[in-house]
């Protein structure tokens, strides 16, 4: 029974999925095949950092950390890469400094699951997931949650959204 009750709820995350991106954008899935990043290189890609800060201003050490994610203080801010990252102290900012690579999120901090299927979304930056040791960030909208939806099929959101990050890099 809790195998039948986990493919009834990984088929209703996946329909979900399908009826929001349709509501979002009615041709979105017609006009493109999913994982067809073409449609999102035009897009501002800075879009998800009002003000030059990312991640919506959390703490990317913290989400390795009990309770994490945190709100950063621009007291302990950090430039790298064209980007602000905030931190909740000195020693936050300190590991992130030694070791930058380690904490920033994957995929640039798009949403991991709208990236696999060909769109470029902004996360909400509490629904993440530490997997093989990056982070990964996920949107939630209506009754979708990215990351349980790409819980249902891990290895193959990976491998799509891997490609479609790739092509979005090589057009820049």
């Amino acid at each position: 029974m809790p195998a039948l009750v986990r493919i009834f709820v990984a088929l209703l995350a996946a329909a979900a999925a399908v009826c929001t991106a349709v509501a979002e954008e009615p041709n979105a899935m017609m006009a493109k095949p999913a994982g067809d990043i073409a449609d999102v290189l035009g897009q501002d890609h800075g879009v998800c950092m009002p003000d030059g800060i990312a991640v919506g201003g959390f703490d990317l050490v913290s989400y390795r950390q009990d309770g994490g994610p945190f709100l950063g203080e621009p007291g302990f801010a950090v430039d790298f890469e064209g980007a602000r990252y905030l931190f909740i102290s000195e020693e936050n900012r300190q590991a992130f400094e030694a070791s930058p690579k380690k904490y920033l999120p994957r995929y640039g901090g798009w949403c991991a699951v709208t990236l696999a299927l060909g769109r470029l979304t902004c996360p909400d930056y509490t629904n993440f997931q530490i997997e093989d040791g990056e982070l990964l960030l996920f949107e939630t909208t209506g009754f979708t949650n990215g990351r349980v939806l790409w819980n249902t099929d891990a290895a193959a959101f990976r491998k799509k959204a891997d490609d479609n990050y790739t092509k979005l890099n090589n057009s820049e």
